[in-house]
């Protein structure tokens, strides 16, 4: 009978205590033993960080096609004609360590029967000299200028394949400046959202790096590139 009062009681008083939790008065009950911690208020924004650089390095894969009818005449013609396209790279400031010359290839155009091009040659040879280099102010000067070398019966290509391709190599030279850039652009912007809010910006709660991109400044500018960054980061919004 005691026993079956007192779990009454008991039972009781868990129901009245649950119901004033719920109605909010759990904070005083607690204050002797602490708050219950309020869910954090957060932003999330993205900072961007943009910059044009020049381009550091320069790939030209110069190329020429020559004909004959005799391997020897034909071997000959490569040699000297590798050595007068030699010649016009020094005269643009590029040594031989900006090149390589690397090995002809050779079609027999007798064994092409199921071919549709026409050729006064049987052999056909198509010769690259691949610079890559650091002058890239240079290779953009020699390959300008590469239309001299027809006086010399040299016909450069100018396909898509002989292009001169340039690029930045020197990203972890600015990464550190970028990314500071970049979370100070999102800071800003966090500020912006907090103040019209009535808030303030607090701790970064979490923070994502974008991938960097590396894109021609603009049409026909391969020489100038544009880096790019963008950053996302979680602020803690206080009173």
């Amino acid at each position: 009978m005691v026993k079956n009062i007192v779990l009454g009681a008991v039972i009781g008083i868990a129901i009245v205590l649950a119901a004033y939790i719920l109605s909010g008065g759990f904070g005083k009950i607690a204050s002797g033993f602490g708050t219950i911690a309020k869910p954090d208020r957060i932003v999330s924004v993205r900072g961007l960080a943009e910059r044009e650089v020049d381009a550091d390095l320069a790939v030209w894969p110069l190329s020429f096609s020559l004909g004959g009818d005799n391997l020897q005449d034909l071997q000959k013609d490569i040699v000297d004609k590798i050595a007068i396209t030699s010649g016009y790279l020094k005269k643009f400031e590029l040594t031989d360590a900006d090149y390589t010359v690397q090995a002809p290839s050779l079609t027999d155009m007798t064994l092409m029967s199921y071919s549709n091009e026409k050729t006064n040659y049987k052999y056909i040879a198509r010769q690259v000299i691949l610079i890559r280099s650091k002058n890239v102010a240079a290779v953009k000067k020699a390959q300008e200028h590469s239309l001299d070398l027809m006086s010399h019966n040299i016909a450069v290509q100018r396909d898509y394949d002989s292009k001169v391709q340039y690029e930045y190599t020197s990203l972890n030279d600015i990464k550190p400046e970028m990314i500071g850039e970049a979370t100070k652009n999102a800071r800003a912007a966090a500020e912006q959202f907090a103040s019209d809010s009535g808030s303030a910006v607090g701790k970064i709660k979490t923070a994502t790096q974008g991938w960097f991109s590396i894109e021609d400044a603009a049409p026909g500018l391969e020489e100038r590139k544009k880096v790019r960054v963008v950053t996302t980061i979680e602020y803690i919004l206080v009173d």
